[in-house]
Parts: C-alpha cells; sequence; structure tokens
C-alpha cells in the first residue's frame, strides 16, 4: 500500500534537528503590509494547502536524485499559473516514511512540515526539496560533505526546477546549516535561474569551524557523522512516486554503503591542517574546496542576492559576518538575532525577513527591502543561562526579539562608531582598566573542565537539554569556573554593550611544549551568577598569525597549515585569541569576567594527552608592558 502523504502546518521532529528547527511563531513585533520595514512585512495567503510529488532527476553522469515538488493549492485546486520555486537541497533526507501509532505507514516530508516552505507555498510559490547524491533516495555516493560532485549537482538542480511547468523559471533557496551552506555552494555554480538564496547560520570555511585554532570538536564531528551515517544507510527515505514498493529506493541506499563518513574523513590526524588533501581514484576532498569564504570572486560573479541569517549563540557566529564583509558586487543582507543554532526558526522575524525578500527578488515587488541599512543586529539583555529554579517555565521559542528597540540598523558590521576598551589581567584574579604590577598566576589543566553540559556546539548537531524539556539555554558557569583561571572586573560603574569580537592577548608558559587554551567571556549578575557570553579557542602551537584571505575585521588570523605549526618555546609566548562576536548590554552593578581553561571535555578532544591524565601546568603572566590583557569592542549607549 503506497503510504500516506501528511503536509503539516505545525513543526514536528525532524530526522536530525539541523534539518528543521522547531520554535512556534513568536515576539510582538509590529506586523504591516507589503511596504512594511523590517521584520515587520506580512501578506495575505492565497492558498491552503499543497500537493507533493516525487521523481528522480538524472545528473549529467547519470546518477538519479530524488527530488519532491509541491504544487500550492486554494480549497483543493491546484495552482494553474507557473510560480517562483523555493529550493531546498539537503543531506538531511527530502521525506521519511514512518508508521503511525494506527499502523499506517504516512510520509512526512520536509516541504510537508517546514514552517517557513509552508508559509510560502501558501503565498503563491511552488517549493521543490532535492535528496544529494548518496543521501536519502538518492543514488550514487557521497563524497564527503560538500564534496564537488554535490556542488556540481547543484546548478543541474536548479536548472530542471525552473524548466518545470509548475516554476515561472525563477528560483531562490532555502535551508538552516548544512541546507544554508548548500546555498552558498550553489551561488559558487551560477545558475542562470537562481536568483537569490537565503542562507540561515551555515559557515562559510568548515576548517575554521571544525578546527577552530587547531583545537578538535570531536563530539560535533562524532556525533553528527553518526547521524548522517544512520541517516544515509536507512531505507526510511520516501521513495519516489514511480517507485511504489520501494525497490529503487532500496538499490539507492546500497550504493550508499560506499559513503565517506565525516569522523573517518576528518578525524585523521592530517585533517587538522588547513592545507590537507584526501584523493583517491574516486573521490577528492581538501578544506578549501568546501569553504565558499574562498570562492568570493565565484559568488560575487554570479549577481545572485544574498541575505545571511546569523545566531548569537550559533556555530558560526564569526564566519557567516566575514562572508558578508567580504563580498563586495552582488546585493546582500544580514540579520543576527538573539538565537541559538535552532532558535528563531519560524519566528515573526525569520518568517518576515524571508517572505519580503523572495517577493522582493522572485515576484518583482517593491517592498522596500533594498532601500533600508543592509544590516540589523540585535543587541541582548538579560541571559541565555538556565534558571535556578527547575518550577520555571522555559518556553522553547529561543527568537526572544519581541523588543523592536534592541534592533539596531547599520550600514556596516561590525559598527564603526564603537571603541575598544582594554581590561588588564591583574594579580588576585582581578580584570582591571589598568595593568598593575608585573606578576603570574599558575593553573595545572583540569581535564574534566568543559563550557558546561550543554553548549552551542551541541545544539549545532541538534541536541537540546536532556534535563529541561528540550530546551537550549546553559549552564550557569560557577562549578566550572572552579576548574579554571578567572579574571573579574569590580562592579560596572554603568552599563556597559559590547559589540563585535572581543581579543585575548594571552602570555602564557607551560610546563608542556603544547596544549589548547578554551576562554570564556561571562556577565556576573548582582547574585553572583555567572552567565555565559561567548567563547574562543586556540591551540598553542598554532598561535602563529597570517594575514586572512578574506575580511577576517582584523582579528588574528591563525591559517594553521602544516609549516605554521611550532611549540612553545621555554619562555612566555603570545597567544591571541579572538572571541566569536556578540552583541550584548553588561548592566550597571554586574561584573565582566574572563575564564580560561586548557580543555573543553564535552565539546573537544582533550590535548596534549588525550587520555587526559598528563596535565599541563600552565602560567599566565600578566602586569607590566608584556603581560595579559583583553580588548573589548564597546558601542555607544542605546539607553
Amino acid at each position: 500500500m503506497k503510504p500516506k502523504i501528511e503536509l503539516l502546518t505545525l513543526c514536528s521532529a525532524p530526522l536530525l534537528a539541523t534539518v528543521l528547527a522547531c520554535a512556534p511563531a513568536g515576539g510582538d513585533l509590529p506586523t504591516g503590509g507589503e511596504h512594511a520595514g523590517f521584520g515587520a512585512y506580512t501578506r495575505e495567503a492565497t492558498y491552503d494547502g499543497a500537493n507533493r510529488y516525487s521523481v528522480y532527476v538524472p545528473m549529467p553522469d547519470g546518477v538519479r536524485v530524488s527530488v519532491d515538488y509541491f504544487i500550492p493549492t486554494a480549497g483543493g485546486v491546484e495552482a494553474s499559473e507557473p510560480l517562483p520555486t523555493i529550493l531546498h537541497y539537503t543531506r538531511y533526507t527530502r521525506a521519511r516514511v514512518i508508521q503511525g501509532e494506527d499502523g499506517e505507514s504516512r510520509i512526512v516530508s520536509q516541504g510537508g512540515q517546514d514552517p517557513i516552505l509552508q508559509h510560502m507555498l501558501h503565498r503563491g510559490y511552488t517549493v521543490a526539496v532535492a535528496d544529494a547524491r548518496g543521501t536519502g533516495a538518492s543514488f550514487g555516493v557521497h563524497n564527503g560533505a560538500f564534496s564537488l560532485e554535490e556542488t556540481a549537482d547543484s546548478y543541474h538542480i536548479v536548472e530542471w526546477v525552473a524548466a518545470q511547468p509548475w516554476s515561472d523559471g525563477n528560483v531562490g533557496m532555502q535551508g538552516r546549516s548544512y541546507p544554508g551552506m548548500t546555498q552558498y555552494q550553489a551561488a559558487t555554480q551560477a545558475p542562470p535561474a537562481l536568483k537569490a538564496i537565503f542562507p540561515e547560520m551555515a559557515g562559510p570555511t568548515a576548517y575554521d569551524f571544525v578546527f577552530r585554532g587547531g583545537t578538535y570538536k570531536n563530539e560535533f564531528i562524532d556525533t553528527w557523522g553518526a547521524g548522517t551515517k544512520a541517516a544515509d544507510l536507512s531505507t526510511a527515505a520516501a521513495p519516489v512516486d514511480e517507485d511504489p514498493d520501494g525497490a529503487l529506493r532500496d538499490a539507492a541506499v546500497q550504493e550508499h554503503s560506499a559513503n565517506l563518513w565525516a569522523q573517518d574523513l576528518v578525524g585523521t590526524e592530517s585533517a587538522a591542517f588547513r592545507d590537507w588533501v584526501y584523493e583517491t581514484e574516486t573521490a577528492r576532498a581538501d578544506w578549501n574546496s568546501i569553504a565558499t569564504i574562498d570562492d568570493l570572486e565565484a559568488i560575487d560573479a554570479s549577481g545572485i542576492a544574498i541575505y545571511h541569517l546569523v545566531g548569537w549563540y550559533d556555530i558560526y557566529t564569526s564566519q557567516q559576518p566575514m562572508l558578508y564583509a567580504s563580498l563586495e558586487a552582488t546585493p546582500q543582507k544580514m540579520v543576527i538575532g538573539p538565537w541559538v543554532h535552532s532558535g528563531g526558526y519560524g519566528g515573526d522575524v525569520h518568517t518576515a525577513e524571508f517572505l519580503r525578500w523572495y517577493d522582493y527578488w522572485l515576484k518583482g515587488i517593491e517592498n522596500g527591502v533594498m532601500d533600508e541599512p543592509p544590516v540589523h543586529y540585535h543587541v541582548m539583555e538579560g541571559n541565555h543561562t538556565l534558571p535556578d529554579d527547575p518550577a520555571v517555565e522555559l518556553s522553547l521559542d529561543e527568537e526572544r526579539s519581541e523588543d523592536g528597540s534592541t534592533w539596531i540598523a547599520n550600514d556596516i558590521w561590525p559598527p564603526a562608531d564603537g571603541q575598544t576598551r582594554r581590561f588588564q589581567l591583574a594579580g588576585g584574579g582581578a580584570l582591571s582598566d589598568s595593568p598593575g604590577d608585573p606578576g603570574h598566576d599558575e593553573y595545572t589543566v583540569d581535564y574534566s573542565s568543559a563550557m558546561g553540559s550543554f553548549s552551542r556546539w551541541m545544539n549545532g548537531h541538534g541536541s537540546r537539554r536532556q534535563d529541561r524539556r528540550g530546551t537550549t539555554f546553559f549552564d550557569e558557569r560557577s562549578t566550572e569556573n572552579g576548574k579554571a583561571l578567572t579574571y573579574t572586573t569590580e562592579p560596572m560603574t554603568e552599563a556597559m554593550t559590547i559589540t563585535g569580537y572581543p581579543v585575548l592577548r594571552l602570555s602564557v608558559t607551560s610546563t608542556h611544549d603544547d596544549g589548547d587554551f578554551f576562554v570564556y567571556l561571562e556577565e556576573v549578575d548582582a547574585d553572583g551568577r555567572s552567565h555565559y557570553v561567548t567563547e574562543g579557542a586556540l591551540r598553542a602551537s598554532y598561535r602563529a598569525v597570517a594575514e586572512a584571505p578574506w575580511n577576517d575585521f582584523g582579528l588574528p588570523f591563525h591559517r594553521g597549515n602544516q609549516d605554521d605549526v611550532e611549540p612553545l618555546p621555554d619562555g612566555p609566548a603570545e597567544l591571541l585569541i579572538d572571541l566569536m562576536g556578540t552583541a550584548i548590554t553588561i548592566d550597571e552593578g554586574h561584573r565582566l569576567r574572563l575564564t580560561i581553561a586548557g580543555a573543553d571535555a564535552a565539546n573537544h578532544a582533550l590535548y596534549p594527552d588525550p587520555e587526559g591524565v598528563d596535565a599541563p601546568t600552565v602560567t599566565v603572566h600578566h602586569g607590566g608592558d608584556d603581560g595579559s590583557w583583553l580588548d573589548v569592542p564597546v558601542a555607544p549607549s542605546i539607553r
């Protein structure tokens, strides 16, 4: 029996949470009509449903890729005219067959359950969702994330979509995380029909995520790699319409057994260097070929309009704005909200900006989207720390952007009107405006130290807290601070708004010739609770600073080529560590805290001893001209 097809308008759990981040629409931003401004754009629905179809589309080399497409309906009647199309290109399985409680099988599809795609279907767009080769019901082999073959396929999928009778030939793309990165990859191929993209929380340079500063995110790669491997080998992928018994789908899954798995590919010692290359007779991979930030000229030349959506607590908080700032010719915008990787999805700002973008670029509606400042960022207040009281009701909506006054519009990013405030590390664990006398602090690395029991990195592969009904709030950090060195200011005499990328200059010696350094910026409230703000990381042997090949806002760029790596000297060494971007107000009476640790056991591989036994003793030097300091970008008050 052919499975029943369900087109859902409510968000339900996907195969991996990075496929679809569920959050109810939230916020109280003012709504408006077709000419409303940022976060307020709306338009009445003209359709109330959609019909789903599924086909195989052959690529030039003969590999068949499975594609769903959806045609909107009104009162059960399909749209008769061709409409612009939104394409979701994924390696997370476009549709699955599941067994219902009634024993009947049914199809749960990305196009049917994604609130953004549903919103667009109801407003006069067709939708297509494609499985990357080697995944879902598609044939072929997946040669690693953003492989040369997967990227080349995006051109042909876009052009196939544009040629269908249900499409008017104007195509945009949609998706977060991996399906956001496939949009950047597609832009490098410049398919003529692709007019605009909307990549959300997507990393344009995989190396600087997986091996940030030489540290290795083994928890992410192991968990994400295991999840994608299980998905690729699963026969739960929905077959296409011409394959009612699933025989073709099963044959395709057999081919997936030859896929290159993430944990095997980048878990090797040589992959820790930016100039790593993996090559066999059938596959080739290197960090540059999968990094769209290295294809700036191709993206600029494409003319494809880009709206980048970034989250302050996301895993790509620094990388996406760097891509935005590095592009010069293509039309683009950027929004940075108070979201984790799965936050804000389907909220008011997200939905309004997505519709406004494509109404302009695909439907030609003059709605003013390109007439306002290109950057909007949210200045956070409060914190994202788990409340002490377990009875507190916690919302799953992390948008938290209902106060329109905290959205700042600007012509550039980072803002040019801020100043740098230097805090010196000083004796007695002080973080001070003056350097103080020369001194030092010793710290023996505690290999159990971590960001906390839950992190932005875990949320990046779809995890939520297990102890509080699946929320994404972080731990209060006092316990972890006890395993590390901390430096804390006096209470702020007035509120201070940090906007941009803090940089730590750390002067260190060590009993070992190498080691990892994890640094956290925190806000300590009047009750002494220490709240996570942002973090940075660097392996000491990767400390060499080079000129970045893209706009990195003048931050220290650690290239990480094999020849760049050198052990620590006997005397003090300078480590320059940039922390991920933020925009947050530290309240009057609160304190700023810098924490320095030698391990993040929950997220990163332990180093230099992977067994966590042989722990270095690190000396942090402070005071005088050659001490350690923290530069914080401070914006003018918004109050």
